[in-house]
């Protein structure tokens, strides 16, 4: 009897295991491909022109700022920005004029790249492919797998790390 019930446990838990849904594979050059003609599309669309990073970003500085220190991951920056898929939805926003304030190597990759191009008091539109961003996860809930995300940001501050 001990025998039977095991093996009724074994089979349910195999079972159980063999139905969970296995994690799709991220294929970063594939999906590379598929943002970058997004932000192609995008760019002819809109008719602003951008310049591709060799991390692969897109931007175009709209003004590279007075600040004189160049910007390093260790430093904290303040920032206002919107962020906003290529169809224009919304995602998110400083709402007010403090900004919001983090230390750059705790960013997504696309802002660890982009945002030392420009200085303090500067401007730039980043449009970040998946695989500088949050790639094929739900790490924010209104941003779908695999979103180019489309970012306009203006660098209020810069805080050295003391």
């Amino acid at each position: 009897m001990l025998k039977n019930g095991l093996l009724w446990v074994l089979l349910l838990v195999s079972g159980i295991v063999a139905s969970c849904e296995k994690p799709e594979v991220y294929n970063e050059d594939a999906q590379n491909q598929i943002d970058e003609a997004l932000i192609k599309k995008w760019s002819d669309s809109t008719h602003i022109s951008l310049t591709k990073h060799e991390s692969g970003i897109y931007y175009k500085i709209v003004s590279p700022g007075t600040g004189t220190v160049p910007i390093e991951l260790t430093d904290m920056l303040t920032v206002l920005y919107t962020e906003k898929l290529l169809n224009d939805t919304l995602i998110s926003q400083t709402t007010d004029t403090t900004g919001y304030s983090f230390v750059l190597e705790k960013s997504i990759p696309g802002w660890r790249n982009g945002l030392p191009l420009i200085r303090e008091g500067g401007q730039i539109r980043l449009l970040i492919p998946s695989s500088q961003a949050y790639k094929n996860y739900n790490v924010v809930t209104n941003v779908p797998k695999n979103a180019v995300l489309n970012f306009v940001i203006n660098l209020k501050k810069v805080a050295k790390k003391k």
